[in-house]
């Protein structure tokens, strides 16, 4: 609870008085004058953060305010440290977060005294958590000094996150951990000017993922995002074809068809058979390259049994344009004819590209507004709904000035968002370092990034998971990258994700029973309202111990969760959960979807399960509502009661009111539950067969059926059925 006054005086351990401000969830933070020693203390965790400034604090000060984050207490003062610096902290009033603030009143040459926060006082026994600094992001137990977001906490459950606030593409964490914490920025950092800022946040709470998303949370509307739904665009929508490296059409086609042949039969075949693929994935195959590998060092055409064209090569872009031995007649007339949006990949620019002729190139990276735009209207002209920019580790790497020059970094991807947004399309980032998911949590179209290496597989889960978490916590939607349509393990996970799914299946390969358990016949994805991550328990699990996921879907109150676990070692192992560490937090029914079972629990009771060596298991587990009566959902999908199945629950005293939504094409879904005695049901609207309950087990079963008027829904304006369904409890 924040306390009622502004600032108080502290006694610092061994100092004089000091002035310090309050925040909420028992945030202080102090500085002492004469000594420049800092605190922040978390006294529901009993934690304290100290540091000291270069000098003695002059001109301290303390103050009211208000910015995105809502109302705060600051403290401000100066300091030297070989050129005069400014500085404050902030505690917000109504979240658990704290800003710090550095400016500089001179020219700064040495970027290492831009570090602010720096505490080398910590609390004991903390665990570490944060991302390595490559392709992808992935998942380090340790402090990890770069661009990255650091989780600390406890045995207890206490945590805190923090990151850099501002400047991504050139700050750094710095630090073990254990003697030292700071934020600053990268070590080669060119001249900055007087005047410069840099901010870091810090939130802390009770709960791993609690404290995550407190921060996405803060950071997100800090820099005055907009963070997109999870069916934003096309490609978050619907279910798509991918031929990304994995893929079965990536650099390999039907010799007597052709590549845009290939793709055309494959979507006729999905017609014919009801596979609703919605949207067209192109992957680097499809555009002008050089053999050029970012090394400098001369690389092999990619396909050595293909023809050996401009297109079938490893190395960087020369033109953004549809190769003609490819796409005879251009890249709009290939769309038109297979009638699918489409989303197209770039790389990194080639040195020989012409484009350095006309455009400013920084390395490998555009950083003129001019090309950005060039290409995206190119590919808006193609009916492009979505531009994946892949290989951005290579490209940071190999182009220094991004990591250097505030201007360069941002001019990257600013230049590539602002293209993006004036030509309606979205943005996918392939990739990544940790940084690029905190400066692409900037831009309101970047609505995807992929979290896993090409070709998902059960090798990188563990990476795909624990990425998402830092995805959806900033508040961008996770991809795992193409599978086939018969790996149902996989397909379930991209489902969960609550992002994309894409397959990439050899045509006649495909498996529409498997894809119509993610999607409805129109194609549109079941999906939960969150992506799937570690709980809790597994930051302090170890590697061995079976891995744990969840997601999960809000009726109103009524919270259902989506649980995935695997074996991650070599001999048989046990597992459990209860429903209040998946937030829900009343009796609920833990649904076994592999054998079709159910068992009621209360919020605190353990599920526990026992797994073979590389065995999966699957739970759905959904709250008790008033009534008693608790209602799966659809038996024929993956998540049963995802709003694009559920649009809506509504939990009354004596009965549970659901609402239906159906594609054009069906005519009934079959709805399950449980309840302790054999509930009564009516239609509102639609129709109902006879509800079948087993009082053995509680379980009911009635199918249901849409009205004749059909409505709109979502941003896709999908024309659907409606049914809307009322469960009671028999009296």
């Amino acid at each position: 609870m924040a306390l009622s006054v502004a600032s108080m005086l502290v006694a610092l351990p061994g100092h004089a008085a000091s002035e310090s401000v309050a925040g909420a969830s028992g945030l202080v933070a102090a500085i002492d004058a004469q000594s420049g020693r800092y605190e922040i203390r978390n006294q529901q965790a009993e934690w304290t953060f100290a540091g000291r400034l270069a000098g003695a604090a002059a001109e301290v000060v303390t103050k009211h305010g208000q910015d995105r984050l809502g109302a705060f207490r600051e403290l401000g003062f100066r300091w030297r440290d070989r050129m005069g610096l400014r500085g404050s902290i902030r505690a917000y009033i109504d979240r658990p977060v704290l800003l710090f603030t550095i400016t500089s009143d001179e020219p700064v040459s040495d970027p290492a005294r831009v570090r602010f926060p720096r505490f080398t006082g910590l609390p004991r026994n903390l665990h570490h958590f944060s991302y390595a600094n490559e392709a992808f992001a992935p998942a380090s137990f340790a402090l990890e000094e770069n661009g990255t977001p650091w989780l600390l906490y406890d045995a207890h459950g206490d945590a805190a996150v923090l990151s850099p606030a501002a400047n991504f593409m050139i700050a750094s964490m710095w630090g073990n951990g254990r003697t030292e914490i700071a934020s600053g920025l990268n070590k080669r950092v060119a001249p900055l000017p007087a005047g410069f800022t840099h901010t870091t946040i810090m939130a802390m709470g009770r709960g791993v993922n609690a404290t995550w998303d407190a921060w996405g949370s803060a950071l997100t509307t800090l820099v005055g995002a907009h963070r997109p739904a999870n069916d934003a665009d096309v490609g978050l929508r619907y279910l798509g074809y991918w031929t990304d490296n994995g893929a079965q059409y990536y650099y390999d086609y039907d010799r007597q068809k052709g590549y845009a042949g290939t793709l055309e039969e494959l979507v006729r075949r999905y017609r014919d058979e009801g596979i609703p693929i919605r949207y067209l994935q192109l992957d680097s195959w499809w555009y002008y390259k050089t053999l050029t590998e970012p090394t400098g060092k001369t690389g092999a055409p990619k396909n050595p049994a293909l023809p050996q064209g401009e297109w079938n090569r490893y190395g960087g872009l020369l033109k953004y344009e549809a190769h003609p031995a490819l796409f005879r007649d251009g890249l709009a007339a290939f769309q038109k004819r297979v009638g699918l949006p489409l989303i197209a990949h770039n790389r990194w620019i080639d040195p020989a590209s012409p484009y350095r002729e006309r455009y400013r190139i920084s390395g490998l990276a555009a950083v003129d507004p001019g090309w950005w735009q060039e290409i995206i209207a190119y590919l808006a002209s193609a009916n492009g709904v979505t531009y994946e920019q892949d290989w951005l580790n290579v490209m940071y790497e190999h182009s220094p000035e991004l990591g250097r020059s505030f201007g360069a970094g941002n001019a990257f991807t600013d230049g590539m968002a602002d293209a993006a947004r004036e030509k309606g399309l979205t943005l996918q980032y392939s990739m990544a370092l940790p940084r690029h998911f905190l400066q692409g949590a900037r831009y309101d179209s970047l609505t995807t990034i992929r979290v896993s290496g090409d070709r998902f597989e059960r090798s990188k889960w563990d990476t795909f998971l624990y990425a998402s978490r830092l995805a959806s916590a900033l508040g961008i939607w996770p991809w795992s990258d193409v599978f086939m349509s018969t790996e149902a393990d996989n397909l379930l996970l991209a489902t969960l994700s609550g992002g994309m799914v894409g397959v990439g299946d050899r045509i006649g390969a495909e498996n529409r029973e498997n894809l119509l358990r993610a999607v409805r016949p129109d194609g549109v994805i079941v999906k939960p309202d969150t992506s799937l991550v570690p709980i809790d328990a597994m930051y302090t699990a170890g590697s061995k111990r079976p891995m744990i996921a969840a997601a999960h879907t809000d009726h109103g109150t009524l919270r259902s969760a989506y649980v995935f676990s695997y074996n991650r070692g070599s001999k048989a192992a046990d597992a459990s959960f209860t429903p209040a560490q998946l937030g829900v937090p009343r009796e609920a029914y833990v649904y076994a979807a592999r054998n079709r079972s159910a068992r009621r629990l209360q919020p605190g009771e353990a599920f526990s399960f026992t797994l073979a060596p590389d065995e999966t298991a699957y739970f759905v587990v959904v709250p008790v509502p008033r009534a008693g009566i608790t209602l799966i959902g659809d038996e024929g999908k993956l998540v049963p009661d995802g709003r694009k199945r559920i649009a809506a629950l509504e939990d009354e005293p004596d009965r549970l009111i659901v609402t239906v939504n159906f594609a054009p094409q069906e005519r009934s879904v079959r709805l399950f539950g449980y309840a302790p005695q054999r509930p009564t049901v009516a239609a509102q609207t639609g129709s109902l067969s006879e509800l079948e309950f087993e009082p053995d087990s509680g379980r009911f079963d009635v199918t249901v059926s849409p009205g004749p008027q059909q409505l709109l829904e979502g941003p896709g304006k999908d024309p659907v059925g409606q049914a809307t369904v009322t469960l009671g409890s028999a009296q």
